[in-house]
């Protein structure tokens, strides 16, 4: 699968990091796309205050499928 394109839309307050934590939600969409995830539209969660890798693992639990299932 080819990932033609990944928004990640991040709230203001993690502004000061917000480039590190948009690049670890994005390798770990990407690792679970290798696994065999497949993305079924938008994922939308929510921060209440957590930093990017708690965010990651949210964002790629919420892709189905894939070793892991879902």
């Amino acid at each position: 699968m080819k990932l033609k394109r990944l928004t990640v839309k991040l709230p203001a307050s993690m502004a000061a990091t917000a480039s590190h934590d948009a690049r670890a939600i994005a390798e770990a969409v990407g690792q679970a796309l290798a696994k065999g995830a497949q993305p079924n539209g938008p994922i939308t969660i929510q921060s209440h205050g957590q930093n990017g890798a708690v965010l990651a693992g949210q964002v790629s639990s919420g892709l189905k499928g894939g070793r892991n299932g879902g």
